[in-house]
């Protein structure tokens, strides 16, 4: 059963503001929410950290109910539990022509090639750039986003979407933190994408949700979340 999980961080607290600073630690503490025999064949444990005002809440997607209750007593308010739904009767109703407001922190990334050597990875920095790697994402992930300005697309194509409709990029971060107990440290590149895209392939669009989109998923991105517009109210 996949669920969605939401789960309060107070930054008031020490372990709170630990948290959300500092991925490792979180994805530590997101990992500790599930079982360590956890089957993730039908699908990963995805995280994701929102500020909205004064709410900084945790967002959990994974293949089962999360335990998440230590994340609470040690970051968050007694009063607070974690809330979780059944994710899969949202899945399940994805059809094909719907629209969604969508929220997405991303690791956007190209492979540099090298003559004689094996591609790098390297991030993408600029914001046309990382729209970019949205756009070519997103067919691969079911669905499809507003024509920008200097795509080329029939007049058809245009009319069916408002300019307001392209997405973009609302929050860039640099994160740099160390992994674990070792001495390496991790630099990643993120990008919050907020826009709203059509379903084209409910079956990729799924897999997208519970697996992730891009990489870095072990620390704070590839979870996309959905929400209704106008068209798909009913829905």
């Amino acid at each position: 059963m996949t669920t969605l999980t939401k789960v309060l961080i107070n930054p008031a607290r020490r372990q709170g503001r630990k948290l959300l600073t500092d991925p490792q630690s979180m994805h530590a503490a997101v990992r500790a929410a599930f079982p360590p025999d956890l089957d993730e064949s039908s699908g990963r444990v995805l995280w994701r950290a929102d500020t909205n005002g004064y709410e900084h809440a945790l967002y959990i997607v994974g293949p089962e109910k999360p335990s998440g209750q230590h994340i609470v007593e040690q970051a968050g308010w007694d009063t607070r539990p974690p809330q979780t739904a059944e994710y899969d009767r949202f899945l399940a109703a994805l059809k094909k022509g719907q629209r969604w407001h969508f929220e997405l922190v991303a690791n956007p990334t190209f492979a540099q090639t090298v003559e004689g050597k094996r591609s790098k990875i390297k991030a993408h920095v600029s914001v046309p750039h990382q729209l970019g790697w949205l756009y070519d994402k997103a067919p691969k992930c079911g669905f499809s986003l507003a024509p920008r300005a200097s795509d080329e697309a029939p007049d058809q194509e245009r009319e069916r979407w408002e300019p307001a409709k392209v997405p973009t990029v609302i929050e860039r971060k640099n994160l740099d933190f160390r992994r674990g107990r070792s001495s390496a440290r991790v630099h990643i590149v993120t990008a919050r994408f907020m826009g709203v895209l059509e379903v084209t392939d409910p079956d990729l669009l799924r897999a997208a949700l519970t697996q992730g989109i891009g990489r870095a998923r072990g620390y704070g991105c590839g979870l996309m979340t959905l929400a209704r517009t106008r068209t798909n109210a009913n829905a």
